[in-house]
């Protein structure tokens, strides 16, 4: 059985929390769990609907998104908790290209809701969240992520964007950054240790390349038959027409042990196919779509939707037991 199949006969809702800073790339690591499952079995919450202040009321009371008094968390907890057992709520709508809110809308719960949002794992909420990640760019990139995402998808002025970076960067230290402690899974992406100014080829090449570290912290919940991701030795070195590199070792990362992966570079199609087929296979539905080679963000995405699938896996397994036992 597929895990789509058993998630639509489970009963059950898992809640992925995706917490970040603005423009930090949440929506992007989303996507990739929604693509591997399907809309049909995944559905989603932006907590930006929770402001309790629009646009202009922040500027005239100098409060940002991130302070915490400018959401109403209470309101999210308590979706939160109504969702978890499936039912269905009526909740706020924020309108980033106007700054003020819209309609309140109804939400019915799919097997795996993900929410992603500034505080998804603040205290209060993040007890409500089965798999919780964290991803957590490097200032640079942050920076440069944020500026074309809402200079160009959501219209605002450049200098206004620039301002708004500056204004945000104490509370994210005070109110966000901390969440990370209690992330199952913690995405780290700093600008490529690859590239040289020696090699030829990267004085041509446009593409961006980032050094991604993925922490993974909660090593629990591994299911009897674990999902495997094969790769081939030889197929690694016959995929080197681009610089790849991967390297795994093992820390503490805030007071658990953790096991760190490093990702950097571009890896060829053929290759990084394989992997994403696996965990089509298992998962019974499709993927998204890449180029001729992959950078490490997809790499990033591809492994923490393997991590995500065990964990369902495993609980979704440990439930049938417990019915088989309670049938007995």
């Amino acid at each position: 059985m597929t895990m789509i199949e058993m998630l639509k006969t489970s009963n059950k809702v898992f809640i992925v929390g995706i917490a970040g800073d603005s423009g930090s790339g949440k929506t992007t690591f989303a996507n990739a769990i929604r693509s591997i499952l399907g809309k049909e079995i995944v559905s989603s919450i932006t907590l930006d609907d929770y402001h309790i202040y629009d646009r202009e009321t922040r500027k005239k009371l100098g409060i940002t998104p991130l302070h915490p008094d400018a959401n109403n968390l209470s309101l999210v907890k308590t979706h939160l908790m109504l969702i978890k057992k499936g039912e269905t709520i009526k909740k706020p709508t924020y309108d980033h290209s106007t700054g003020t809110f819209g309609e309140w809308e109804v939400f019915k719960p799919t097997p795996i809701v993900i929410v992603e949002g500034l505080h998804t794992l603040y205290d209060g909420l993040r007890d409500y969240i089965d798999f919780k990640i964290f991803v957590d760019p490097a200032r640079y990139v942050k920076r440069k992520w944020k500026i074309k995402r809402d200079v160009e998808e959501r219209g605002y002025k450049k200098d206004e964007v620039l301002k708004e970076i500056i204004k945000r960067e104490s509370d994210y230290k005070r109110y966000i950054d901390f969440q990370k402690i209690y992330a199952d899974v913690v995405i780290k992406i700093f600008p490529t240790s690859l590239q040289s100014s020696e090699r030829i080829t990267y004085l041509t090449d446009k593409t961006e390349l980032y050094k991604i570290r993925l922490i993974f912290r909660n090593l629990k919940n591994i299911p009897e038959e674990p999902i495997k991701l094969n790769i081939d030795l030889s197929d690694i070195v016959k995929a080197s027409e681009k610089d790849f590199a991967l390297s795994f070792f093992t820390d503490y990362y805030y007071e658990r042990k953790s096991s760190f992966i490093d990702i950097d570079g571009m890896m060829n199609l053929d290759l990084f196919s394989s992997l994403l087929d696996a965990l089509k296979r298992e998962a019974g539905g499709e993927a998204w779509e890449v180029n001729k080679y992959v950078n490490s963000i997809e790499i990033a995405k591809l492994l923490v939707c393997w991590r995500f699938l065990e964990m369902i896996k495993s609980q979704l397994n440990q439930s049938q037991n417990r019915g088989d036992l309670n049938e007995k």
